[in-house]
């Protein structure tokens, strides 16, 4: 449990704090305004968007780690690297994941990581983080419900921190989004279990529309 504490801790140095998966934007342009609109936004990034193909991804990694299936991972790290709708997306994904693997690797490593990570270094392709998380977790022994649990928390209180800077909203007001999240992430988890692969693909263009607006917006405080 510590471990997974550590994993998906804020404090972890995987640079999560330079990412708003394009709330920036959306704060610029009123989208997201107060408590209601942030909530809604994660809400909608979790439920119908890269919070959602990551949630499948991240179990479908589980998986097959747990099965000692080199080709379906590598499936899920294709379709977690290509599955983003823009170039900043795809780098907040990648960045985190590359660092998050060089971290776990050199610090705490579970027995079995090497394996998986040289599956990964095979598809020439950057480590999305949810599929990162997975193998490591998995690897790890962790069940893999409570896991994603932490991931998809670790996501949601990302973007709250990111809002409560840009709105800018108090700390109390970050604590309630972050409570009021908490269900819909574990609906996530236990949705994306049940899932089959045909399940995976997104439903949140203004997500993306937001992020790639971002990536020309004026001034900015963050990557994405």
């Amino acid at each position: 449990m510590t471990r997974l504490l550590t994993w998906l801790s804020p404090s972890y140095p995987v640079g999560g704090y330079t990412y708003s998966h394009g709330i920036e934007y959306a704060v610029e342009t009123g989208r997201v305004r107060d408590l209601g609109s942030l909530v809604t936004w994660i809400d909608a990034a979790l439920s119908r968007g890269a919070g959602w193909t990551d949630a499948v991804l991240f179990v479908a990694a589980s998986r097959a780690v747990r099965a000692g299936d080199e080709a379906a991972l590598e499936w899920a790290a294709e379709r977690a690297d290509v599955m983003r709708g823009s170039s900043e997306l795809a780098l907040e994904s990648a960045a985190q994941g590359t660092a998050f693997l060089r971290t776990v690797r050199a610090s705490w490593a579970p027995e079995g990581l090497e394996r998986w990570n040289a599956v990964l270094d095979r598809t020439g392709r950057p480590p999305a983080h949810a599929v990162a998380v997975a193998i490591a977790t998995t690897c790890a022994g962790m069940p893999s419900d409570l896991a994603l649990c932490a991931f998809l928390h670790g996501f949601a209180a990302n973007l709250v921190s990111a809002g409560v800077r840009l709105v800018p909203l108090g700390q109390t007001d970050g604590q309630r989004a972050v409570a009021l999240l908490d269900t819909i992430l574990h609906r996530v988890s236990t949705k994306a279990h049940e899932a089959s692969l045909e399940d995976l693909g997104s439903a949140a263009p203004v997500i993306d529309w937001a992020a790639m607006s971002h990536e020309t917006q004026y001034t900015r405080l963050f990557r994405s």
